[in-house]
């Protein structure tokens, strides 16, 4: 594995500390309040979904970075969880390029469920700081919902369909639980072995559209108050479908291009006429992935702001651009404090926002709320 590049060189490092000593510095006072939102406490499970429209667009680089973020400011346990379809790279970019995928994970939760954090720890594969669970690279083989009656879609009302929106447009889904008619979905209908169709169906409704994915997440949410999904690109594929509906908060990651900018503005009228997205808050993340790009994410995540559309912005760095594990410690000061804001804006969302959906597929169950904090990295 590469080695992590620190985002600035030694000599500006150097330069800048020198600097610091002969002028008065409010970095670290600015650093620690954009970090306190991350640190608020969490009584139940939050799940923060993170998601994109094309590959390349920096949507595992940005949930490698609030999974790192969070573990860092909180003593309490943070999950990472590789929900991408295939070719999944979150466990490489935390550090943990071996960690097995939620697949195989759900197989063993489901034959033996954990009773204590420490037991959950040793299912998944652990990132430093200890506190960080991770899940990697899902199987390409293993097909969401296979054996379990998987519904694609959330219910409104027994019998009934209602228009799941798409970049294509509105797909009519039997919301009773049976198989789209629009053959979106076709080819990834069977799931994950080992699962039992009792277990995944508990709590009342249709089961999810992923029930490895579901398994995971309600087990998880009892031992970790903030798991974040890498849910790969695009809204179309099971398990992000499933991620996004019970979430709460998705973070829509877009490159600082023409292209980029328009998925945003589609993505979000998208998804207020979506029935089972709509109650789900969407922060846009529009992320600047070259030094020389035409486009200023800062500007446009305001023009988008301007536009109503919620959004946030993160700067190019030459650390997250290297494509090695990512580190809060070896991000340029801007950059680093665009990230801990983030942070600490997306978990506030997800606190004190409503709960995601028109059903639950059973209770995220209780996290403690007692954190100890930490000083930002």
């Amino acid at each position: 594995m590469n080695l992590p590049r620190p985002a600035e060189s030694a000599l500006r490092r150097v330069l800048t500390g020198s600097a610091d000593l002969f002028r008065g510095d409010d970095y670290p006072r600015r650093l620690a309040e954009a970090a306190a939102g991350s640190q608020l406490p969490v009584t139940t499970g939050r799940r923060i979904a993170v998601v994109g429209s094309r590959g390349g667009a920096g949507r595992t680089t940005a949930a490698a970075l609030l999974a790192r973020i969070y573990a860092a400011m909180r003593a309490d346990a943070v999950a990472a969880v590789d929900n991408a379809p295939e070719s999944g790279t979150l466990g490489f970019r935390l550090g943990v390029p071996d960690a097995p995928s939620l697949e195989a994970v759900a197989a063993r939760l489901d034959a033996d469920p954990p009773a204590t954090l420490a037991q959950l720890a040793g299912l998944l594969a652990v990132a430093g700081p200890a506190n960080l669970l991770v899940t990697g690279r899902r199987s390409p083989h293993a097909r969401a919902g296979a054996g379990v009656g998987t519904s694609v879609a959330g219910s409104t009302a027994a019998g009934t369909t209602a228009p799941a929106w798409t970049p294509a447009g509105p797909l009519a889904r039997n919301l009773s639980g049976g198989q789209d008619d629009g053959g979106v979905f076709d080819g990834v209908s069977s799931g994950a072995p080992g699962i039992s169709s009792r277990r995944v169906s508990e709590g009342t409704g249709p089961v999810p559209a992923d029930a490895a994915a579901s398994l995971l997440s309600r087990t998880v949410s009892r031992y970790c108050p903030i798991t974040v999904f890498d849910c790969g690109a695009g809204l179309r594929a099971p398990a992000a479908r499933w991620a996004l509906e019970s979430s709460h908060l998705a973070l829509f990651v877009t490159p600082a291009s023409d292209a980029g900018v328009a998925d945003a503005v589609e993505y979000s009228a998208g998804w207020h006429l979506d029935p089972l997205l709509g109650s789900v808050p969407l922060l846009v993340l529009v992320v600047q992935c070259t030094r020389d790009g035409a486009l200023s994410a800062s500007r446009q995540a305001a023009g988008l702001r301007r536009a109503g559309i919620d959004a946030a912005h993160v700067s190019y760095d030459r650390h997250l651009a290297a494509g090695t594990a990512v580190s809060p410690a070896l991000l340029a000061r801007r950059t680093r404090l665009e990230a801990v804001s983030l942070a600490s804006r997306v978990l506030s969302v997800a606190v004190s926002g409503p709960e995601p959906g028109p059903r639950r597929s059973g209770s995220a169950g209780s996290a403690g709320s007692a954190q100890t904090r930490r000083t930002p990295a």
